[in-house]
């Protein structure tokens, strides 16, 4: 542990995987990247977090389209710790697709997703509680025969977080290696399998609003929910559920 640069004794610095953040933002960090806790898909317990939209900003072009980030607060030993991420027991696709034209960039910049729908009514519903936000359900695809539903998982582009790709390295799961990106991953054909991973997420809502004013909750609008993976780690390959290799893209 080091202070941040000042000296300010009051905000002790930590080194998490080589970067030094605060202490309380490690802490967080390490309870839901290293440790896995509190992700969503345990049909037996809630995690212990909560969802908010600290504020919207109006899309550049679109004075009736409004973004916000969402953040993440965990009650960790009964104290909160906020984040910009969460974390879902979900399966990601690996396998090629189609070299066709709206299937560019797969792997590279995104990638379908598939999680039970039990788990996706429990984030919308801590969505809606949190944020007071209807979540619209937009570019989510459900499959009515298998109970599951599959999304677009966008691909972190910016050079912090990597979107990185880990794999199990006991049997109990509680030891992982980093072997390279999710790309890295998706251009190796020994990786060209769906596998079921705890991944991490940062979470984004649109929001409609009218005559360029901004929305607020409560008003019958509903938000639109994109989901950018920034890591995976892997619980082994899943046969069960079938590879999309065709469908039209929202």
């Amino acid at each position: 542990r080091v202070p941040p640069a000042g000296g300010n004794e009051e905000e002790p610095m930590v080194n998490w995987r080589g970067n030094w953040v605060p202490e309380r933002e490690g802490i967080a960090l390490k309870h839901v990247f290293d440790e896995m806790k509190d992700y969503f898909g345990q049909p037996e317990t809630d995690p212990k977090v909560n969802f908010k939209i600290p504020n919207l900003r109006q899309v550049a072009g679109d004075p009736n389209l409004w973004r916000g980030e969402v953040e993440f607060t965990y009650q960790i030993e009964r104290n909160p710790f906020t984040l910009d991420y969460m974390s879902i027991d979900v399966c990601i696709d690996l396998t090629p697709k189609a070299r066709v034209s709206n299937m560019e960039n797969y792997g590279s910049t995104w990638l379908y997703a598939y999680l039970p729908c039990y788990t996706v009514e429990k984030i919308e519903e801590y969505f809606e509680v949190g944020t007071g936000w209807r979540p619209s359900g937009k570019g989510t695809v459900k499959d009515e025969n298998r109970d599951i539903v599959h999304f677009e998982a966008q691909l972190n582009v910016r050079p912090q977080p990597e979107p990185s790709f880990w794999v199990a390295n006991d049997e109990e799961k509680k030891k992982f290696t980093r072997i390279g990106t999710i790309r890295e991953a998706a251009d190796d054909p020994a990786n060209h399998f769906i596998f079921r991973c705890i991944g991490i997420f940062m979470v984004s809502a649109e929001v409609r609003g009218h005559s360029g004013v901004e929305p607020r909750p409560g008003f019958g609008n509903e938000a639109s929910l994109t989901f950018t993976l920034v890591s995976a780690r892997t619980l082994g390959v899943v046969d069960s559920v079938a590879p999309i290799v065709y469908r039209p893209r929202r």
